[in-house]
């Protein structure tokens, strides 16, 4: 649980852990629906290859229970050399909530056009799957609390218009905690 608000809404992040063979899930997911899928993603799996039987767990939680897919990607390789991305991709469409994609480990600080380049090229290579909402950098060792509210932005941007009022409340709640802790700071190093 990452915030909650006076109204009960609560913002929870879930990390899950990488889809391995991505393509193999996705095949596994689809045939879920009849009975011979069922058995093998929830017996025949569960008993042989008991980490592809908990990828498919934590993908169905995801596809239950979340709102939007938050997709960490490697900015330290090229988009082109990414092979896993179409794959991930596909099984991200397969779980059909929005996603927004986050370039993690982006090396040192650069100027900012050359940072922007990079931001846009996995803009483009990303452009062919419409489930991605928004390609943002947040890397997860360097990032500033001001690419935080960025982050909260899109994620409410990216939700169904049933989820963005709450998603609005528990963002300024999460600003008004990082205005104080910094404001604090301000005050400590005054005096």
């Amino acid at each position: 649980e990452m915030q909650r608000t006076p109204q009960g809404d609560v913002l929870q992040l879930w990390d899950t852990p990488g889809f391995g063979d991505s393509a193999r899930l996705l095949k596994r997911m689809r045939a879920s629906g009849n009975p011979l899928g069922w058995f093998m993603g929830q017996v025949w799996d569960r008993w042989r290859d008991r980490p592809f039987w908990a990828s498919q767990q934590a993908l169905r939680h995801v596809v239950e229970r979340s709102d939007l897919v938050l997709y960490l990607v490697s900015a330290a390789e090229a988009p082109e050399s990414a092979g896993y991305v179409a794959s991930e991709m596909d099984l991200l469409a397969w779980v059909d909530k929005p996603v927004i994609v986050l370039l993690n480990q982006l090396g040192a600080p650069r100027e900012a056009a050359v940072e922007a380049t990079e931001v846009e090229s996995w803009r483009a290579h990303l452009a062919r799957w419409p489930l991605v909402r928004q390609v943002l950098p947040l890397d997860a060792f360097a990032r500033c609390w001001v690419q935080e509210f960025v982050l909260l932005d899109a994620v409410e941007a990216a939700l169904p218009a049933g989820r963005r009022a709450p998603m609005q409340r528990l963002s300024a709640a999460w600003r008004t905690q990082r205005m104080a802790n910094y404001d604090a700071a301000v005050d400590l190093l005054a005096q």
